[in-house]
């Protein structure tokens, strides 16, 4: 049961999550690439502008810009010195002014056309310019919306829970943000032996679900200090945008959205334990979805890229949620959100775990087939002794111990 007292509608708390979620998948479509095509009138209005401040400056009413449009494409995206900007005389006054031409391309005025580039306002830079996630462009971009995401969600918490009562108005203002960064799992530890259990405890847990795929990278030399193990290409696959957006913004911003802040609303409208752990990660694992619709759109649209798309939206739908039951319920155990994180990118490292491989292993196939199975029957058996809030904290410090522990939750003068 609940020991939050239920201080927020659970329609709202419900209709709030669906919110984070619309806004942190959204975000894609808020920030649009910046392509040649707008970097070029980019330049041709920077060129109007400084031209018309010259000519003020100057208190001449000549024309110093003229835009020639042509439906022929330049030879080039920048217009070059010779062809695009040329300077010359004006014969027709006593006094001679450059004039600056600038050419640019312009589309045959359809119908079409006008309703395509109507239509691509409202389109992600995915879409509109079938751009891979991974392109760096795309990465930057999404990493924009992130943080617009990551600062508006926390402040309308902030203004909720105050609002509604959950956090009380009475005490101070660094008591009433104690509680509040408590409710979202951010917090230190109160001495470093619960700072490491934060830290090798959650990982251990995981690892014993990648016992098998571990023993695969071994047998085949494939970890650290191993033979086939390059450490030049492990690091170019850790550094750079893709890495920093698997390893790490991925990883903070997705439990911070998923797990903290939609725990929090939900655990102060009086959500039980089960709805919570069982339930929100089907938000969770539905914000991934957009990874198959990005597929199927760059793979034409046709009937095969809709196939494929529908079988990995599926797929992605399965492992995100599964992953999501143990972030949440690992996150309501130690209140915090180190242990989520970290274990969240561990398995971006290492990946879903592949037993089709396991026929290419001869005679060790048996010992990794119980390897598999092993993994799996540690990591039921350690769940719960191995995430006992008391190894990570205590009544005062872990904003979901009474929650968990089910003690009742103290009242709020």
């Amino acid at each position: 049961m609940s020991t939050f007292d239920p201080t927020i509608s659970p329609w709202l708390a419900a209709s709030s999550c669906v919110g984070f979620t619309i806004l942190f998948v959204g975000s894609l479509y808020i920030f649009p690439v910046e392509t040649a095509k707008s970097k070029l009138a980019k330049q041709v209005r920077e060129h109007a502008r400084y031209t018309a401040a010259a000519a003020a400056a100057a208190g001449t009413d000549q024309p110093l810009v003229n835009i020639h449009h042509s439906t022929t494409p330049p030879a080039s995206p920048r217009p070059s010195s010779s062809s695009a900007i040329s300077t010359h005389s004006n014969a027709t006054t006593t006094s001679t002014s450059n004039a600056l031409i600038i050419t640019t391309t312009k589309a045959p005025s359809t119908a079409d056309n006008r309703a395509h580039r109507k239509s691509a306002r409202f389109q992600s830079p995915v879409e509109n310019q079938k751009l891979d996630r991974n392109h760096p462009l795309v990465i930057k971009q999404r990493f924009k919306g992130i943080a617009l995401t990551c600062f508006v969600v926390p402040f309308y918490l902030w203004w909720l829970f105050e609002f509604s009562g959950a956090i009380s108005t009475d005490k101070s203002f660094w008591e009433r943000l104690g509680r509040f960064l408590a409710l979202l799992g951010i917090s230190i530890p109160n001495n470093v032996f619960k700072l490491v259990n934060h830290v090798v405890l959650p990982l251990l847990l995981v690892g014993c679900l990648f016992m098998g795929p571990t023993l695969m990278m071994f047998l085949s030399n494939e970890l650290p200090f191993q033979q086939a193990f390059d450490w030049a290409t492990q690091r170019q696959h850790i550094q750079g945008l893709m890495g920093m957006r698997n390893f790490v913004v991925g990883p903070i911003s997705e439990e911070f959205i998923f797990r903290a802040c939609m725990v929090a609303i939900m655990a102060n409208s009086g959500a039980r334990m089960p709805l919570m752990i069982f339930v929100l990660p089907l938000v969770f694992g539905i914000a991934h979805i957009n990874h198959a619709y990005e597929s199927y759109v760059k793979k034409g649209r046709t009937r095969q890229a809709l196939m494929g798309a529908a079988g990995m939206a599926a797929f992605q739908l399965l492992y995100t949620t599964l992953f999501g039951w143990f972030a949440t319920f690992l996150f309501l155990r130690t209140s915090n959100l180190i242990g989520p994180c970290l274990c969240q990118t561990f398995c971006n490292m290492m990946g879903f775990p592949d037993v089709t491989n396991i026929q290419y292993f001869g005679r060790w196939k048996k010992w990794l087939y119980l390897t598999f199975v092993l993994g799996m029957v540690l990591f039921g058996l350690l769940l719960r002794p191995l995430t006992h809030p008391a190894w990570y904290g205590d009544e005062a410090s872990s904003g979901y111990w009474n929650l968990t522990m089910g003690a009742p939750a103290p009242q709020e003068s």
